[in-house]
């Protein structure tokens, strides 16, 4: 386990054990995706009153984060699963 997938499961137990997350991990994906409309949603209205640019960087680099972990769990459910041939080829 690299040091970042170790860091990502220490942050997600402490959120754990603050009762912020209580969720299987195989619901993060699909969590991920409907907080990530949610934050666009915000971000298009912080865009429209053209100010409170603090909060509009917030929810941009929040986007960031939750696309950078949303990637990391496709890469590693894409690792996990076991080699299977491709129908299509056979």
């Amino acid at each position: 386990m690299s040091s970042e997938e170790k860091n990502i499961q220490k942050a997600r137990q402490s959120l754990t054990d603050a009762g912020l997350v209580e969720i299987a991990l195989d619901q993060f994906p699909k969590r991920i995706k409907e907080v990530c409309h949610v934050a666009m949603g915000r971000l298009g209205e912080l865009w429209e009153r053209k100010n409170d640019a603090g909060e509009r960087e917030c929810v941009a680099r929040s986007l960031g984060t939750l696309k950078r972990l949303e990637n990391r769990l496709e890469a590693t459910g894409r690792s996990s699963r076991p080699d299977t041939p491709d129908p299509s080829t056979s």
